[in-house]
């Protein structure tokens, strides 16, 4: 056996390096039991020749073993550790560095944050290659939500992604996204980008002014009639795109969800579905009127009827309400609102809740103030009928008294029909309305000395009012029977305390 003539290690006759220190061998491949027994004498202290030269030849021989290999002092120990481990962080960062840009975890990262809905994740993801493209949290949403639901579809772009991952050249543009190497990264791994293709949708609308709203930010207004654009750039995905016209008094809107695909524009027409609907005013005498408010689901939209009969847009599926505002003599009188449905419309100032109480007063009035004047026939009873009327009152009321025709009967009260109140301008220059009603009252007509019971009476009449403006007040002109009425439109009033009148006492009883 040989052995070391650097460090005295043991080696095989052959060896070229020592296993043990790593230096050259000589070419006899290791010294003689002499050469490393005088090696290991001036390796431990220099000994005299004398001293050696006494020593017995089996132990002067003897070989050392690993007792006379080269000792490593710690600083020397501690480099070759270190380097190891600098080696072995290296080769693992590199390991590492090449996993995490490798094609394959990139498409893992994206398909992960599709079905996690990771929106933050995605954008990190994503690069545009369109300086107008922003990728945000908020825009990714429409790809997340779209490729959630259209799994197929998702699956197809994976499979697409895959391709190019291997190499193969599949189609780049088409695509939502390509997968492209973009340089290197760290100076040492292939840099791979999902690239954004950009989506451009042609919208179309038919009124100016109309803004088109993209994920509920404003891409352009319509700057002329029947607008036509292309718009974009927008990550791929589903958008929905608004038409929304802000009259300042109501809005026309109308929406679409499209799904952006890069490969050609998607087109999107958001025809607004308005009417330019005629108010007439020639009907009812209403061009008379100086001034004819328009309101729009209860905003007053400072647009004069008298002026302008014609309005739009509105829409006339009966979402929208309208009501009119005008002045009269007797006061300002503002309509209920009716919903629009027609783009040629009629309208009347007798609906309208305040306006139709008031009428309603007088009716009750009218015919408290009937049993009155009909039981006595004094004309002053009555304040409420225009003179003809009460004229014909009096004159009946006084023909049963002079034939000893007894007239008894209590008012009770009315059912208003309040679809029924309709307010015109005569032909001969007066403001006149009809209203149908039920009128209950209870009387009795017989001979005096004679008995007869009361008669429980449900008269369905018309009442014709004119208002006369030297008194200033609603008076009753004519009656008539009333027409067809619907039941649940119907308003009752009663009389608390009915006052009984008889002819045959010319007195009141109650």
């Amino acid at each position: 056996m040989e052995y070391c003539k650097h460090c005295g290690g043991e080696v095989a006759p052959d060896a070229r390096f020592c296993k043990h220190c790593g230096e050259t061998l000589s070419n006899e491949g290791a010294s003689s039991e002499h050469t490393s027994n005088t090696y290991y004498s001036q390796q431990e202290g220099q000994e005299e020749p004398g001293q050696h030269d006494t020593q017995p030849l089996e132990q002067a021989t003897a070989p050392k073993g690993n007792a006379n290999r080269k000792k490593l002092n710690k600083k020397t120990k501690i480099m070759l550790f270190s380097s190891a481990a600098l080696i072995l962080l290296l080769i693992g960062a590199y390991v590492v560095g090449n996993t995490m840009t490798s094609p394959k975890h990139v498409l893992n990262e994206f398909r992960s944050a599709i079905q996690d809905e990771d929106a933050e994740k995605l954008a990190a993801l994503l690069t545009a290659d369109n300086d107008e493209l922003e990728i945000t949290e908020a825009s990714v949403k429409g790809m997340i939500q779209h490729y959630q639901s259209k799994t197929n579809e998702f699956k197809v772009l994976m499979n697409h992604l895959e391709y190019q991952a291997g190499g193969e050249v599949d189609q780049y543009g088409m695509y939502a996204l390509d997968l492209q190497k973009d340089g290197k990264k760290f100076l040492l791994f292939d840099d791979y980008q999902l690239i954004v293709n950009p989506v451009y949708v042609e919208v179309a609308t038919n009124y100016k002014d109309t803004d088109i709203i993209v994920n509920d930010e404003v891409i352009t207004t319509a700057d002329s009639e029947n607008f036509r654009q292309e718009i974009g750039p927008f990550l791929p995905g589903e958008l929905t795109i608004t038409a929304a016209l802000d009259t300042g008094f109501f809005n026309l809107e109308r929406d679409q969800t499209v799904v952006g695909e890069p490969s050609f524009p998607s087109y999107v027409d958001l025809y607004l579905e308005g009417d330019n609907v005629t108010f007439d005013l020639m009907m009812k005498g209403y061009d008379e009127l100086s001034s004819v408010q328009l309101f729009v689901n209860g905003v007053d939209t400072g647009m004069d009827l008298t002026k302008d009969e014609r309005v739009g847009p509105l829409l006339t599926d009966g979402s929208m309400h309208v009501s009119f505002e005008a002045d009269f003599p007797w006061g300002t009188v503002r309509t209920n609102d009716q919903p629009l449905t027609e783009r040629y419309m009629e309208f009347n100032f007798g609906d309208s809740d305040e306006f139709k109480q008031q009428i309603q007063d007088v009716l009750m009035t009218y015919n408290e103030e009937f049993g009155e004047v009909y039981s006595t026939a004094n004309p002053d009873s009555l304040t409420t009928a225009v003179p003809d009327l009460k004229e014909r009152i009096v004159e009946e009321a006084a023909y049963n008294l002079e034939n000893d025709i007894v007239y008894s009967g209590a008012f009770h009260g009315m059912d208003f029909y309040q679809d029924s109140f309709e307010l015109e301008k005569s032909y001969e220059g007066f403001w006149e309305l009809t209203v149908d009603t039920i009128t209950y009252y209870e009387e009795a007509m017989y001979e005096k000395g004679s008995e007869t019971e009361m008669e429980q009476i449900d008269d369905e009449t018309r009442y014709h009012l004119a208002y006369d403006q030297q008194q200033e007040i609603w008076i009753v002109r004519g009656i008539d029977t009333a027409g067809a009425m619907e039941e649940d439109r119907m308003e009752r009033l009663t009389v608390e305390e009915p006052v009984f009148h008889t002819s045959e006492t010319g007195k009141e009883e109650e």
